[in-house]
């Protein structure tokens, strides 16, 4: 009899070898926003999805509510929704060092479902609409709230024209216009990978376990705002932002969150730099409160350049992010080895793409920060394996390269090779077990379907 997990790898290999076959040459990215500007291409709002063209930062800006007229006999054209699937596979480089265990790689080398679930996408009343993604999440094994993001938008003139709104979402810089910052930067879709001990509050922490009300605008097609509050998600009127998410963070209180950025547009080129922050108190264990919090103040650079003409796609991010950290609760109880500390998080891309069809990107990552041995070890007096670090540093840098194809404009097939130069402090032996950088390697393969 066969075995489940082969049943399953047989399966995903089938439905991929379908996907190969839709080679169609005209459909749309989260079409019910395609339907509802009747039918337009899904190049108008994107380079390759998600990342946005200055279009699709309008129609993102204006409340996700611009339409077309459509037939009256339309009337699956009225429905916002549509839905997504990705299936996906990880391999590991080495799963075999001293100390490590299947609990290490627990996806690796299986074809899974890593998401599939709906969108809410489209229009609400003439200035008011949503992006709402609820789905199951492969890799966590669980559904919940992927993503949220809310809006009401209108526009004044102030001395220009000013577009605002106001934005109710469960992730900070999800409501970003930009693909610099990290909800929307390369290389988009996460992985079932191995990954470093660090990240900074930023830097997807939060992710669909807050929620918050912003307010943005836009002057004159140049001067970008926004400020926004976010409350932990568990309970309360946020409740529904974080439904089926694990509230692995606590905020205690509000979390105040800004952005501001410089635009420019001219002909085929477009440019973008800013500076966004976020100040917020995360309670050192989520299961006992009375511990106490620690404090993190994230600030954020970063900046993005287009080209836009014809067949020819190209574009380049940066992304730069300080964080002090105040462990007044985790140094107290021994979880760490510093009362204070600074991490510092360093990405920059280049993405080429021809006809909206054949491309890929390069991007190098950095992490630093300082040593410290118990929190970057799970609170433990020694190094764990595979995911310790000997030397309780955070540090790691290396690179990722991406091959994307896109038989459809609703269709994307992704080759991903991660290579770590440096992981949790060493190039070699960073776990004490003998365990090294590259064995993290990792290659992905990534089919992610749009309907």
């Amino acid at each position: 009899m066969l075995s489940r997990e082969i049943v399953i790898n047989w399966l995903g290999g089938v439905i991929l070898a379908l996907l190969t076959m839709l080679m169609a040459t005209s459909a749309n990215a989260v079409p019910s926003f395609a339907r509802q500007m009747g039918g337009m291409q899904c190049a108008a709002c994107h380079t390759v999805f998600p990342e946005l063209t200055p279009f699709g930062r309008q129609f993102k800006l204006r409340g996700f509510s611009m339409s077309t007229p459509k037939p009256d006999n339309a009337s699956l054209d009225k429905i916002p929704v549509s839905a997504i699937l990705q299936l996906s596979r990880t391999s590991t480089k080495n799963t075999d060092t001293p100390g490590a265990t299947s609990a290490d790689f627990p996806r690796d080398d299986n074809i899974i479902v890593q998401t599939a679930g709906l969108y809410y996408a489209g229009k609400i009343t003439d200035k008011s609409g949503a992006l709402v993604q609820y789905n199951y999440d492969g890799i966590e094994r669980r559904w919940g709230m992927e993503m949220a993001d809310i809006r009401y938008a209108s526009t004044a003139a102030l001395g220009k024209e000013l577009v605002y709104g106001i934005t109710l979402n469960n992730n900070p810089t999800v409501s970003d216009i930009y693909n610099s910052t990290p909800v929307w930067s390369f290389p988009n879709v996460g992985s079932a990978a191995v990954m470093p001990a660090a990240s900074t509050m930023l830097d997807m922490t939060l992710a669909s376990q807050v929620g918050g009300v912003g307010v943005y605008g836009l002057w004159d097609n140049l001067l970008y705002g926004e400020v926004a509050l976010y409350r932990t998600a568990n309970t309360g009127a946020f409740r529904l932002l974080g439904l089926g998410v694990p509230t692995d963070n606590i905020v205690k209180g509000s979390a105040p969150y800004w952005r501001l950025a410089l635009q420019r547009e001219s002909g085929a080129h477009s440019f973008a730099v800013g500076t966004y922050g976020m100040i917020g108190k995360i309670y050192a264990d989520n299961q006992d409160l009375s511990l106490g919090t620690n404090r993190f103040k994230d600030i954020g650079l970063d900046g993005q350049y287009q080209f836009i003409d014809g067949d020819h796609t190209f574009s380049t991010h940066a992304n730069w992010i300080r964080e002090k950290q105040e462990l007044n609760a985790s140094f107290p109880m021994g979880a760490a080895s510093n009362a204070s500390t600074v991490l510092r998080t360093f990405r920059a891309d280049v993405r080429y793409n021809y006809k909206r069809q054949w491309g890929g990107g390069l991007q190098y990552f950095q992490t630093r920060g300082d040593a410290d041995f118990l929190r970057y070890n799970d609170g433990e007096m020694m190094a764990m394996s595979v995911m310790g670090s000997a030397n309780g540093s955070p540090n790691n840098k290396g690179w990722v390269a991406e091959l994307n194809f896109l038989p459809r404009q609703d269709i994307k097939f992704a080759l991903r090779y991660t290579a770590y130069t440096q992981f949790n402090g060493a190039s070699n032996n960073y776990d004490g077990f003998g365990r090294n950088a590259s064995d993290n390697n990792s290659l992905y393969l990534l089919s992610w379907l749009m309907f």
